[in-house]
């Protein structure tokens, strides 16, 4: 292997600079290359105004300039999917990148360094799916301490089998009726699972609409079952992503939490205007009735919370979530630990909505494995323990999605998806904004989550490990070409490697141009090129850590002459590396 030729061109510009692309590379240059590259208020500091994105950045990048970093902020790694999967350091810095295929709109980092993703599926650190399980999925989903996957699904009722369990039929317009299921499965293959846990909504129901049909009760009396009259009248809407004329999004349900200590299950459900806890302790023909686990109460809702309205125990003046999301509680060993931090959006469908989005924290009326409720009341509490909401209110407002999270110093990360000012912000327990990132520019249309990571979390470890690995078993060896990255080559794998190196360094897209000993190896398209195109995003191929940027390319099977490479930065430097692989001549389009 001989190194033959290494350029490091600092400009796009310059007459000898172009005579010398035009004579080496102005075949690859214009075919691949179009572009270079209810409590009151309290006030808390003033929102930092949206910065302009320069002409300079590509419409399909993600600005993460961190606009407020300070002292207090809990400093790790923050996950959240912008069309991509980002894992940005603490000064905004992409650390690595995923995009995966479909697109997520949940992403969650396991202890493996894996990703477990929308759509009941697991892929790995290189964006291989490793799991994958073909059953209707929204929302969200988890891995359950026993290996088992937790997750949202829905049961679609149509209309008629909804009026003959006790639907209004003069409420219900549409032609179907979404209701909430929650399904445990356990992999049983990289494709397959086995559903070993469930239940059901509609095994939990009560109306007082018709003595006729089944479920007939007065709702009042029974806050541990669903009143399939509520909410009906407003729930209808289009349904324009299936041949389904009109759906009623009755409960909306959006996010689930597991407490292992008390093997229970909370669900948002966004369009009751509540958050439930059910019993996951009982066996598959517990759930579906009313007695058995550890409750004693089967399937049926062991509290519920937020707006009393929903099962007849308040007015409207007595409800405190609005259309909330991602309702959890507080992990073991953080501050508040055990209490409940809920995304409260502040809109509903009806138009009674509060006009501005709060995180809330409450603490439970927990009674053993049952919650605590005097008869002819709502359940509790009337207070809330700790609330953020900006100043001026109406300046953070996330009417669709949003989410909230306690770091181990006590401040909570938030996730503001409100349509002017999607960002990421961190607030401490006085309500000061002590981190935040700079609005994402994209042209996606929502945020549904992010996560922050302590540096010593098992799944970054696992992350800066791989790389680690990679970045070892390269300099091991004899490097194929130097240049601003040094190139190593080994086992059909091309591995590159800078140090130093700043996150930013790897951010701009990579070429690689890979021609054969033989032309006949390339497909047919390719073969008048005479090289095969392997561009890709370093990030997704690789990693930034501990000032070393390194990432790996599987190279094809075939005999390879000659590899060229290189990378344009969104100023439109370029630096350039070509060498000879083979012994074979070196294509023409590469001379």
């Amino acid at each position: 292997m001989a190194v033959v030729f290494v350029a490091l061109l600092p400009h796009c510009q310059g007459g000898v600079l172009m005579g010398v692309w035009r004579r080496v590379a102005l075949v690859v240059l214009t075919a691949l290359f179009a572009a270079c590259s209810d409590a009151a208020p309290t006030p808390t500091l003033a929102p930092t105004p949206e910065p302009t994105l320069t002409p300079t950045v590509a419409p399909t990048l993600v600005a993460t300039e961190v606009l407020i970093n300070k002292p207090e902020s809990f400093e790790g790694y923050t996950l959240f999917e912008w069309g991509s999967i980002y894992l940005i350091d603490h000064l905004g810095r992409t650390v690595h990148k995923w995009m995966p295929d479909p697109q997520s709109n949940l992403t969650k980092l396991l202890d493996t360094g894996n990703l477990l993703l929308h759509g009941n599926r697991e892929i790995d650190i290189e964006g291989n799916v490793v799991w994958s399980y073909r059953h209707f999925q929204h929302h969200d989903l988890l891995k359950l301490p026993n290996g088992n996957i937790l997750f949202l699904s829905r049961l679609t009722i149509p209309r008629e089998e909804a009026i003959e369990i006790g639907a209004n039929s003069n409420a219900l317009s549409c032609s179907f009726l979404w209701g909430a299921h929650i399904v445990e499965a356990r992999p049983t293959g990289p494709m397959d699972a086995e559903i070993v846990w469930e239940w059901s909504v509609l095994d939990h129901l009560i109306q007082d609409f018709d003595p006729e049909k089944p479920n007939y009760g007065r709702v009042e009396d029974h806050p541990e079952l669903v009143d399939i009259n509520y909410n009906l009248d407003t729930a209808c809407i289009p349904d324009e992503k299936s041949r389904l004329k009109s759906v009623a999004d009755w409960m909306h349900s959006n996010a689930l939490d597991y407490n292992a200590d008390l093997d229970q299950i909370m669900l948002t459900v966004r369009h009751f205007s509540e958050v439930w806890i059910i019993d996951h302790s009982t066996s598959a023909e517990d759930a579906v009735g009313h007695a058995g686990g550890n409750s004693g109460k089967g399937g049926d809702l062991l509290y519920r919370w937020g707006n009393p309205r929903a099962h007849r125990a308040g007015t409207y003046a007595d409800q405190r979530l609005f259309f909330p999301h991602n309702a959890h509680w507080i992990p073991d060993g953080l501050p508040g630990a055990g209490n409940v931090l809920i995304f409260n959006n502040g809109n509903e469908r009806t138009g009674t909505r509060r006009g501005y989005s709060s995180v809330d924290e409450i603490a439970l009326p927990a009674d053993g494995y049952n919650y605590s409720l005097d008869a002819g009341s709502a359940y509790g509490p009337r207070d809330i323990i700790w609330r953020y909401v900006a100043d001026p209110v109406e300046s953070f407002y996330s009417a669709k999605r949003g989410s909230a999270q306690r770091l181990p110093n006590g401040n909570t990360l938030v996730s503001d998806d409100g349509p002017s000012k999607r960002r990421i912000f961190e607030v401490t327990q006085e309500r000061e904004t002590v981190w935040e990132l700079a609005p994402l520019m994209k042209d996606i249309d929502s945020m549904y989550r992010s996560y922050r990571y302590a540096a010593d979390h098992p799944g970054i470890q696992k992350i800066l490990a791989f790389y680690r690995m990679i970045y070892r078993a390269a300099i091991a060896g004899e490097p194929a070409a130097r240049g601003e990255f040094d190139l190593y080559l080994a086992d059909k794998e091309l591995t590159y490697v800078k140090e130093p190196c700043d996150p930013e360094d790897a951010t701009p897209r990579v070429f690689l141009h890979v021609a054969p000993e033989r032309m006949d190896d390339l497909q047919e398209g390719r073969q008048r090129y005479g090289f095969n195109n392997l561009n890709f995003d370093f990030l997704e191929r690789g990693a930034a850590f501990d000032g070393k940027c390194v990432a790996r390319v599987p190279l094809p099977d075939y005999p390879i002459a000659s590899v060229r490479t290189g990378q344009f930065t969104p100023e439109g430097e370029l630096w350039r590396v070509e060498f000879e692989v083979g012994d074979g001549p070196t294509s023409p389009a590469l001379r």
